[in-house]
């Protein structure tokens, strides 16, 4: 099939795999922009297959309608596109999901540590809640089906094939569904009940046991005998982490019962046993895998990634209910810790602070002083060394170059100039803005500047000449804020038009200089967005009066929602791993970047009416208040970093 174009859109690839009775393809959806990447799925009954064409053809159809059924609605699940019959064959097109499966995880000779166990069973048993809330059982729980992506770090479930629903009925099932459950189930995973046809919901919750024993032992589940007098597995003996918790260890066994009847019934009565293991409160930065080598330590707390974060799960019966009410209790335990602040410096100040921003080198801040003068001062002795005038009026954009050397500020009156920081001479002034500006940015390579005003227009300027060399225009509202991406020629802005109730026009637009054209558009906020970050080349922080939202500017698509409390920041700074946020009430909240969740808070020890600053290595905070107070805080730098 390589190569063929399927209903004349989805162009094949390369063969990623095969099973009993089916094939799986990567390929190209050719009707979207960017082409981006699907599986094909198709009905393919091998020549050693015990499953007959008419049960696979019945397996193949359930698995699609059980996609479309869970897939748009659970972030974890992959969603079908697409289900076709072309030359007598079946096709099913599916999301791509990028990542890597646990079963390519183990062939590198790794081990599951003890809280990442936990960490993987709470959120498999958050999956496992929404399936069996609709009555669904997997059936064939194994690491080939499970894919840790790449793009959040979260555990996909894919697979259907062997799933079934089972009916609405306290009995236990035995039809032909069942039947066909067992005839294609793995059975290395699968419960005795599952292999005599009779699949119960709690059959999931043993595959997973021997999962998670797989993860934590290394050894293969055909290996590990069942005491004929206890009937417990003897997989303890394999494990290599003494550390592991007995409670734990009871746990897991208490998954893997032989008995169905004296195993857990429901997902939550295992997070509730999960809910009482001891869990560590000192906060650790999200960073690299949770997969990590035998005796490794986990990054992040035991627990913390119970889907608390996942935007679009729902649960829609009373089953899921139950498990959302739990999920919230578990938040409550997961507390986010206290961020600690110190102050290093307190300067009194003769005149007032409009606005000020600290270097990327981390050793330079700049105030905008309400006497119209830029200052220079250093962060570590809090000695202001270079003072810049030039404007007549209030100035109302600050922004620095990415080495530090070239500073641009605009003004009131729609000045904008260019200042060399090690000298504090003035480079160069550019005009042609009527309004105040809104926002200004320097290139990547310091070879541009680029400023923006209330009424939409927007300037692109050369550093050397001071030579206009762009001018683009929004079609409604003002710019709000600017940012650089990793290039050159690619510019994002935000927009808001105040006059405008709908959230629509509350928007961010991505620019290709090169061509002087508006490449996308994005609309996700539904207040003024304030503030832009780009970090990585390609991921993309607006922060809104409504909440935080993270971007992927390469796939072009909105990947984290943060929650609520994320609203109304005056400051923000994130790097890799984390977000630190300053809000009007003059708290301090550190979020876990790639999950949106929140890790850390101090309320209020910085007081109110404040304008803040902070630095890229989120090592200190710089405040000015009412008091004229100019005052430098260190944060717990082991608590953050």
């Amino acid at each position: 099939m390589i190569g063929q174009l399927l209903t004349g859109r989805y162009l094949i690839l390369e063969k990623l795999g095969a099973g009993g009775f089916s094939e799986t393809y990567l390929a190209r959806d050719k009707y979207l922009p960017h082409h981006p990447l699907c599986v094909v799925k198709a009905l393919q009954v091998s020549a050693s297959s015990t499953i007959s064409p008419e049960a696979a053809q019945q397996l193949f159809e359930t698995e699609a309608k059980l996609l479309e059924k869970l897939g748009q609605h659970h972030a974890q699940i992959p969603t079908l596109l697409a289900y076709s019959h072309e030359h007598e064959q079946a096709y099913l097109i599916q999301e791509y999901v990028e990542g890597e499966s646990l079963r390519k995880w183990l062939t590198r000779n790794q081990r599951l540590a003890t809280e990442a166990a936990v960490k993987l069973l709470s959120e498999m048993l958050a999956i496992l809640t929404y399936l069996h809330s609709h009555r669904i059982v997997h059936c064939d729980l194994k690491p080939s089906n499970i894919i840790r992506r790449k793009r959040d770090g979260k555990l996909v479930l894919i697979d259907f094939g062997a799933a079934c629903q089972l009916p609405e009925t306290t009995a236990h099932i035995a039809s032909s569904s069942n039947e066909l459950a067992m005839a294609i189930g793995t059975p290395d995973y699968m419960p005795d009940e599952q292999k005599l046809g009779y699949a119960q919901l709690n059959s999931d919750l043993y595959g997973l046991g021997i999962l998670v024993i797989h993860l934590l032992t290394g050894v293969h589940p055909r290996e590990f005998q069942r005491d004929l007098i206890s009937g417990q597995l003897d997989w303890q003996r394999h494990l290599t982490d003494p550390s592991i918790n007995p409670k734990l260890i009871a746990i897991i066994n208490r998954l893997v019962q032989s008995n169905f009847r004296d195993r857990y019934q429901q997902p939550d009565e295992v997070l509730t046993d999960l809910q009482a293991l001891p869990i560590k409160k000192r906060f650790r930065p999200y960073g690299g895998s949770i997969w990590q080598g035998a005796g490794s330590k986990l990054v992040l707390p035991a627990m913390a990634g119970i889907l608390l974060g996942v935007i679009g799960i729902q649960y829609v019966s009373a089953q899921g209910q139950q498990a959302t009410a739990l999920l919230s209790q578990l938040q409550q335990r997961l507390r986010p810790s206290e961020t600690h602040l110190m102050m290093v410096r307190d300067v009194a100040l003769q005149q007032g602070v409009d606005r000020m921003l600290i270097a990327p080198n981390n050793r330079t801040l700049i105030t905008a002083g309400a006497d119209h003068v830029l200052r220079l001062w250093s962060l570590t002795t809090g000695t202001m060394h270079k003072s810049l005038s030039g404007h007549n009026g209030p100035i109302t954009a600050l922004n620095i170059s990415q080495n530090s050397k070239l500073l641009v500020s605009g003004g009131q009156d729609g000045s904008v100039y260019l200042w060399d920081t090690d000298t504090g001479r003035l480079l160069r002034s550019f005009e042609g803005h009527r309004q105040p500006v809104t926002a200004v940015a320097v290139s990547p390579d310091g070879s541009a500047v680029v400023s923006a005003c209330k009424e939409g227009r927007i300037r692109r300027w050369d550093a050397q000449t001071g030579i206009r060399m762009q001018s683009l225009q929004l079609p409604h509202g003002g710019v709000t804020a600017l940012a650089y991406g990793a290039t050159p020629d690619r510019l994002i802005s935000a927009s808001n038009d105040s006059d405008q109730a709908d959230a629509s026009m509350r928007q961010i637009q991505v620019w290709d200089l090169s061509a002087g054209k508006l490449k996308r558009t994005f609309a996700g906020h539904t207040a003024e967005i304030v503030g832009l970050q780009v970090a990585d080349d390609h991921m993309l922080f607006s922060v809104g009066k409504d909440r935080g939202l993270m971007w992927d500017l390469k796939r072009e698509e909105l990947v984290t929602v943060f929650p609520q409390d994320s609203a109304n920041a005056i400051a923000t700074s994130f790097n890799d791993q984390s977000i630190v946020t300053v809000h009007t009430n003059g708290s301090v909240r550190v979020w876990m970047r790639k999950a949106g969740q929140l890790v850390q808070r101090e309320s209020g020890e910085l007081g109110r009416n404040l304008d803040v600053a902070l630095s890229p290595n989120h090592r200190y905070l710089v405040s000015w208040s009412a008091d004229q107070r100019l005052r430098v805080w260190q944060l717990n730098a082991s608590d953050v970093h």
